[in-house]
């Protein structure tokens, strides 16, 4: 956080004191102890030397202070996202030439009648029967968060763009480099989901490159697909293969992955097996006394199957055979053979508006959207995004923040850490701290007087080397003694 400058910044901000080190304390709680407000009241009571390393005194925390003080980060978001962006630039030489932008969602436990927000949606964590919110951000190509959106949850993916690059643009004024267009040398990498017609022309209009998956599955003109292949990656599980061709302002890459190949090739036959195994329940019930026999009935039941299953019965021939108003067969055959090996091919046509790039250089730039995964996924299994138990709107949005925030710092931390040839997930770095830890013996003297000592237990190898990289003290605070 002293990297960072939060406390200075939170003084500038106009928060006193206190509210200073609550702040400090929900964000780092968020980062070293997920929890609810509860969990991290107890736990800076309890559990941890957080008060002496903040110089304040929280036995007496209240849970409710957190939540108070989650109102007012939230209402200086603007500013404080501002700030880190600047300051994360300032510290890394950031070039921020890539910004690279997708949503996740998360869920909220009750029914969240109080948040206008808080809608039922597309569940990525498959959480449907609850209402969600989409978090959307935008991080650069060194992963640090440049700019978050918290969106109601079901909100429309290609919807956001357009407002939330605005919003970019004005967390980050500076990135413009002494140009008029702050845009300008700036790609943006994006999926397919968001890279609508309508979406690429705003990026085309506004000076901004690009590197999107084609929202169709295209193929190559027949004159170009014999040309030679160019390996991009090659491993041993692994070997993806691009064929690049331009096409008016736009340069396309035809990628093909054995590894996707394999995976999607299982999918196709997954869903074979449902569909067929759905349509020989449908035709067994012909034969049975309970059975639906009926022609109406009977087609109602195929289409609602034909509709479960779109992703493979469109490459299918249902057909229900029928003797007055009552259905006497239900027969399928495959086809359109050749267009469902294109679709589970492990192929995918990228776009970009970089005519000057070669095919590594291309599908490097699109693979970066693993780092905004990453980010999404340390939110949700290390900072404890989800679930939202809040009902307000404001406190599930500043739930959400606060784990922004402490994103901030865990990419510092690790950033640091990687430089310093040291490669440990969150969760690993977190365990290996814990076992460090503030111990109290008291001794009595003949007097019947009290004497303590409050010291901090000694270092391990591991904790030197985590604390040497971070270039941190391998005994924060010093050894107090008192007498009672």
């Amino acid at each position: 956080s002293q990297r960072l400058g939060l406390e200075a910044l939170f003084s500038q901000l106009g928060l006193n004191a206190r509210q200073t080190k609550l702040a400090l304390l929900s964000i780092i709680g968020r980062l070293v102890h997920p929890g609810s407000e509860l969990q991290t009241a107890d736990w800076a009571r309890h559990l941890s030397g957080i008060g002496e390393l903040l110089g304040v005194d929280f036995s007496h925390l209240s849970h409710n202070a957190l939540y108070r003080i989650s109102d007012v980060l939230l209402k200086h978001k603007e500013a404080i996202e501002h700030h880190l962006s600047e300051t994360e630039r300032n510290l890394f030489s950031l070039p921020e030439k890539i910004v690279l932008y997708d949503l996740t969602n998360t869920y909220l436990e009750g029914t969240a009648q109080g948040n206008a927000k808080a809608r039922r949606g597309r569940s990525k964590e498959k959480r449907s029967d609850c209402p969600l919110l989409t978090l959307a951000l935008v991080i650069d190509e060194r992963g640090f968060i440049k700019t978050s959106r918290i969106l109601p949850g079901n909100v429309s993916e290609p919807g956001t763009l357009q407002e939330t690059l605005k919003a970019l643009e004005k967390a980050c004024p500076l990135r413009r480099g002494g140009t008029d267009t702050s845009s300008r040398g700036v790609t943006v990498v994006m999926d397919a989901g968001i890279a609508t017609r309508s979406n690429l022309g705003f990026l085309k209009e506004q000076g901004y490159d690009y590197v999107v998956v084609s929202r169709e599955k295209q193929m190559l003109p027949q004159e170009q697909a014999s040309q030679a292949l160019v390996t991009v990656k090659e491993n041993g599980r692994n070997k993806v293969e691009a064929r690049l061709h331009t096409q008016g302002d736009e340069a396309l890459l035809f990628c093909t992955s054995t590894m996707k190949a394999a995976k999607e090739q299982s999918m196709r036959k997954l869903f074979e097996e449902r569909l067929e195994h759905d349509l020989q329940l449908a035709a067994a019930a012909l034969t049975v006394k309970s059975g639906v026999k009926t022609y109406d009935k009977v087609m109602e039941r195929v289409n609602r199957l034909i509709e479960k299953h779109k992703r493979i019965s469109q490459y299918y021939l249902i057909e229900v055979k029928q003797q007055g108003h009552l259905a006497t067969a239900i027969t399928w055959e495959k086809v359109n053979q050749q267009r469902a090996e294109e679709r589970f091919s492990g192929s995918y046509l990228l776009r970009t508006s970089h005519m000057d790039l070669n095919e590594q250089e291309i599908w490097s730039l699109y693979t970066m959207l693993t780092n905004l995964e990453d980010s999404f996924r340390s939110l949700k299994s290390e900072l404890n995004l989800r679930p939202v138990f809040h009902r307000k709107e404001s406190r599930a949005d500043g739930h959400i923040f606060i784990a922004v925030l402490a994103y901030h710092l865990l990419h510092l931390i690790q950033t640091e850490l990687r430089e310093n040839n040291i490669h440990m997930q969150w969760r690993r770095v977190r365990g290996y701290l814990a076992s460090q830890i503030r111990i109290t013996t008291a001794l009595t003297m003949e007097g019947g007087h009290r004497i303590y000592t409050r010291k901090t237990s000694q270092p391990e190898a591991w904790h030197k080397m985590i604390y040497d990289a971070l270039h941190l003290a391998h005994r924060p605070l010093k050894t107090k003694r008192y007498e009672n």
